[in-house]
């Protein structure tokens, strides 16, 4: 199983995440993070399984990310879809053969960018949370950049629609995500960022909560994360 693309400088190390063992393999110009799995329980056809289950695409999204991040500390990684599993080394091998000048270009676009996501609700609202970020936000992201269509009281609509083109006006890249099923959600959505300028997108948010609260909107910040939704 690939959870991450990183640089080569991070081959070798090893990580054990919930007692399942991790490593980082060199390839040509870039390493991989890679899980050693029971190829029985990840069998092509049980993969479209395990991302319905609630609980064991939990487990999957959470393994992942404690995985990347802590190799993160150590240099620059962008991880991989949850679940991408090869059945045997010469399967990834030929992968890595294959995919190895895309995977590099990958690590070059993304690996010093970071994913912040906003989420504005009308009237109170505490900061989502919960289920891993790749099972809550990552795996309910669309390709779409698009503004959400908004309607309500004239005030709110406004200044949701504010936000989001604030935000998608400093950012690189934007996800929308997939509505919660609570009736407060106006929406919510990824927004690629230069590391750099994470400091200032937050601020961006923040303010923006602040002349919100006169017409009852909310919004919450949350990350930075590695970039999950852009891979």
């Amino acid at each position: 199983m690939v959870l991450g693309v990183c640089a080569p400088a991070l081959a070798g190390r090893k990580l054990v995440i919930e007692g399942r063992r991790v490593s980082a393999i060199a390839y040509k110009r870039i390493a991989l993070l890679v899980s050693f799995v029971d190829p029985a329980e990840y069998e092509a056809e049980r993969i479209a399984s395990l991302r319905v289950d609630p609980v064991r695409f939990a487990l999957e999204a959470r393994i992942l990310e404690q995985a990347v991040e802590r190799a993160s500390a150590a240099g620059a990684i962008v991880p991989v879809k949850a679940l991408t599993v090869y059945p045997d080394s010469q399967s990834l091998e030929l992968a890595a053969a294959e995919n190895a000048g895309r995977w590099s270009r990958v690590l070059s676009r993304l690996g010093t960018k970071r994913e912040c996501v906003v989420h504005v609700y009308v009237g109170p609202h505490s900061p989502p949370g919960g289920d891993p970020f790749v099972a809550r936000v990552s795996a309910r992201s669309s390709r779409s950049g698009r503004a959400p269509a908004l309607r309500g009281d004239e005030r709110v609509v406004a200044h949701a629609a504010k936000l989001w083109q604030s935000c998608s006006d400093a950012a690189i890249a934007s996800r929308r995500v997939r509505s919660s099923p609570e009736r407060s959600a106006l929406w919510t959505a990824s927004f690629l960022v230069n590391e750099s300028d994470v400091e200032a997108f937050e601020l961006l948010v923040e303010r923006s909560s602040e002349r919100g609260a006169p017409c009852g909107v909310t919004a919450h910040f949350e990350g930075p994360r590695l970039p999950y939704s852009f891979v």
